[in-house]
């Protein structure tokens, strides 16, 4: 693989690592909001979280995209690691968006 396309993927899968995470610690921050009854708080921490993980999707997305064009053909454990980031942290924030409505009744 030519070596300015896997520094273009490294970057891709940092991005996606970097605001994934974001939105994964965004949405935990939210969460301790919600059981401390501070539901304003916690939903600007869920709408920050949310632009995070949107902002990963979009890098995604350009991943995805040049996949299909067939520039990429190899995909590395950072890659790998990238996409899971991403996965989990889009179901944290499912799955805490619900807890959050749990604590609001």
């Amino acid at each position: 693989m030519e070596e300015n396309m896997q520094e273009k993927l490294e970057e891709i899968a940092m991005m996606i690592i970097a605001n994934s995470g974001q939105a994964r610690s965004d949405a935990f921050a939210a969460l301790q909001e919600a059981k401390k009854g501070n539901f304003e708080d916690a939903e600007k921490l869920l709408k920050e979280a949310e632009e995070s993980l949107q902002t990963a999707h979009e890098s995604h997305r350009e991943l995805l995209k040049m996949d299909a064009s067939g520039e990429v053909t190899q995909v590395s454990i950072l890659l790998c690691h990238a996409q899971d980031h991403l996965m989990g942290s889009a179901l944290a924030l499912d799955l805490i968006r619900e807890m959050i409505v749990l604590y609001q009744k």
